[in-house]
Order: C-alpha cells, then structure tokens, then sequence
C-alpha cells in the first residue's frame, strides 16, 4: 500500500469495545458527526477524523484519487491496530464507506451509508467542477456560505443557527487544496458496477428532501442492488440527516450497529 499522510483524529469510548469509523464528507472535520458519536461512545469504540487538508489534518498526497482516500483510512486503521471496524458517513463519506466494504470486506463489521451515491452522474460531475473552480479562485469562506444555504433550508437554519454555523465553521477550515483533492476523487468514483459484489451487512439512510447528494429515488434503487441491503427514509430532512435529524439519526444506527455487539 501506498505511504500515506496520517490523520487528526480522535478515539473514544471503551477499550475493548467493537469499533466504529464515522467518515466526514466533502468540507466536513472530524465533529460532523460529534452528536451521534458521543452518543454511541458509551457501547463502541469511537473514531472520528478530519479529511486530509480538513481541519488540523496535514494536507493530503501529491496526487490523490478515489482509491487513496479509502485506503489512507486503511492505513489509519492498521496505525491504531483497528483489525476490523463498522463504518458510517454521509454523501461522500458514505460513499467512501460502501467502497471500503467493497475493497476491504475483511476489515468491515457494518457499513451505514447515508444519502450518497457509488458514482456522480454526469450533471452532478459539472457541479462538483464548478465548486472546485470556485475554491481555487476564491477560498472556503463564500463557497461555504452557499454550500450551508444549499443543505439547511432557511426554516431550519433560522430555528437552529448553532448548526448553522457549525457547519460553516467546518467548510470555512478547509482548505482550497484538501477541499479540491476530495472533489477530483469524488468526480473519478465509480463503483457502480460493483454493488451487487458487497458481501458485508449494508444499511442505506436515505433523506426524504434530499435531491442532490443521495436522492431517495435513487438510494431505493441502490438498496435493491445490494445483497441483503436495509433501507431507511427519515422524513422531513434535507441532505445533512445527521444535522436535522440528530436523535432519529442516533437511534438508527443504535438499532442497528447494536446487532453487531450483541454477535461480537
């Protein structure tokens, strides 16, 4: 395997407890998932991370594709001695969760896949160029305000503006580099052809207002294609699931990452 750059990263929860990864998307540090990780500290053994160039992460490979940014949580795993690890993540993070079951089926207890998809459609694949442009010519601070205004509706953001500028604050330290590494590998990723070869218990959460990053149509229509695949719709979320919906989010994957505890 490649040398890789290592993390920032931060573990919780009982020595000896089965462990679980929560992967952060595009412009996401390793509190994206704070909320539901405390939350499950207490059963599991809990790593959260920044993305390379994310938060207090070095910045990442000379050149880094889809297949190194699986692989360099790999090779965070076997820095801790993580010999085998339930995944969860969102939009790219999700994404990046299903394809380490894929590569990886002996490293995976249970992988939790929310609102993503195995590959960009090609009107989403401009999207993500013209984001990218975006950050190398003008930095995170402006394209972070659009991107929050894109995933909290302005219902939510005025009833929640802590979460509202947690996430800015998130997009805001990123940098331009770390954020346009992640968006090139996320515009190569295609593992579409491969879903019906994951072998490892999958469950897909998919958001009913989400139209852009995993929509529900299209997560349904994954779940079919995945060998024994769950599905969950939470209602009345956009994109950002675990945000909107923090409690429904923790108890879902309460439910079911508990099931991998009471075999272990």
């Amino acid at each position: 395997m490649r040398n890789y750059p290592s993390f920032n990263y931060k573990v919780a929860g009982p020595e000896g407890a089965p462990w679980i990864t929560f992967i952060p998307g595009i412009g996401n540090d390793g509190s994206f998932w704070a909320l539901q990780a405390e939350a499950l500290a207490g059963d599991f053994r809990v790593l959260t991370f920044d993305p390379w160039g994310h938060g207090d992460s070095p910045m990442p490979p000379a050149y880094c594709g889809f297949d190194d940014t699986v692989a360099g949580i790999v090779n965070l795993w076997d820095e801790l001695g993580i010999a085998k690890s339930s995944v969860v993540g969102l939009g790219f993070g999700g994404s990046t969760a299903l394809a380490l079951g894929l590569k990886f089926p002996g490293r995976i207890e249970r992988v939790v896949a929310c609102a993503c998809r195995p590959r960009q459609p090609d009107n989403r694949r401009d999207f993500w160029r013209d984001r990218m442009q975006k950050a190398q010519n003008g930095g995170l601070k402006k394209l972070g305000g659009i991107t929050v205004d894109r995933w909290l509706s302005e219902e939510f953001r005025q009833a929640h503006p802590e979460v509202d500028q947690r996430l800015r604050t998130m997009i805001q330290r990123t940098t331009p580099d770390g954020y346009c590494a992640y968006v090139r590998s996320f515009i190569e990723m295609d593992f579409d052809a491969d879903l019906e070869n994951l072998s490892v218990p999958v469950l897909l959460v998919a958001a009913e207002f989400d139209h852009g990053g995993g929509p529900v149509e299209d997560m349904i229509a994954m779940s079919k294609r995945i060998p024994g695949a769950q599905l969950e719709i939470v209602q009345g979320s956009g994109h950002i699931v675990n945000h909107e919906k923090p409690e429904e989010v923790t108890s879902i994957l309460r439910s079911y990452l508990l099931q991998s505890r009471k075999k272990s």
